[in-house]
């Protein structure tokens, strides 16, 4: 496993959820906050946390964004 923000806190996350489970979502939310691993909640790291919350809460859904058909040959030889 790499290195990245992402997986940095990731099992974090996790842990912190499935100790509160069957809080209320304001409960959970408050054991994730004490649980920040980064120092300042600012930049790169804290939106990855965020970004990381959001989806193991259910309430973002990892889905990309369809790729655009005239895109397709732009940097093609």
């Amino acid at each position: 496993m790499n290195n990245t923000w992402r997986n940095k806190c990731r099992l974090l996350i996790a842990r912190t959820i499935k100790e509160n489970e069957g809080k209320p979502l304001p409960e959970i939310r408050k054991a994730l906050k004490a649980v920040y691993p980064f120092g300042d909640r600012r930049w790169w790291p804290y939106k990855v946390w965020c970004d990381e919350i959001r989806f193991q809460l259910g309430l973002k859904k990892n889905n990309p964004k369809p790729i655009n058909p005239k895109q397709i040959g732009l940097f093609d030889d």
